[in-house]
């Protein structure tokens, strides 16, 4: 009449009741055996046991294709493929100061193949980057001096501020770009009045 789990239950504790316990210490039982003999447990594995058997499974000169498939996503591994080697431009430059070829004792050292730099994404990519932050870093160093003509390049924040000023204040375009340091004209490029919403 009840339930499983409390039948499960008796018959667990039915069987704690016939465990037997050892009359004495288990610690004193090694004790003397390891003074008199070396036990069974303490011989040394043999080296079968540790290492394969090369029998069982040869090794081979190939390279299974299905082995290359396992370790690598084909779409990821062909988009890796077009993008090619990265090469830092700083890098580049104090190994071959003069010269875009390397030097002759340094002919066989790269392991990519060489491609022009003009047709690597990745290295334009990151060299347009570089580009723009130090742009961006020049404008925020110059903004306090008298000759700076205004910033070319704003943060989203500002983005943000200049067109809720505008669309939401109703402050003039004259005005933001005069209190964020804005060269002229830069407001109207961004979104005309009506399109940017704060949501």
């Amino acid at each position: 009449m009840g339930s499983g789990a409390s039948k499960q239950a008796g018959k667990a504790a039915a069987a704690a009741g016939r465990r037997q316990y050892p009359s004495s210490s288990s610690i004193l039982n090694s004790a003397t055996s390891t003074s008199n003999a070396p036990s069974q447990s303490m011989k040394p594995t043999a080296p079968s046991q540790v290492h394969p058997n090369p029998e069982a499974t040869p090794p081979t000169d190939t390279r299974d294709p299905h082995v290359d498939l396992d370790g690598r996503d084909p779409q990821f591994g062909a988009a890796l493929q077009r993008l090619g080697p990265a090469m830092r431009k700083d890098l580049n430059k104090a190994a071959f100061p003069t010269s875009s070829q390397p030097p002759p004792g340094q002919q066989g050292q790269n392991i990519f193949p060489s491609k022009a730099p003009g047709s690597n994404a990745g290295m334009m990519a990151f060299q347009a980057r570089e580009r723009i932050a130090g742009k961006f870093e020049q404008e925020l160093d110059d903004l306090g001096r008298s000759s700076f003509k205004g910033r070319s390049l704003i943060s989203a924040k500002d983005v943000k501020e200049a067109l809720r000023m505008r669309d939401e204040a109703g402050v003039s375009e004259q005005e933001i770009e005069r209190q964020l340091r804005l060269q002229p004209g830069i407001l109207s490029r961004l979104a005309r009045p009506g399109v940017y919403a704060n949501v």
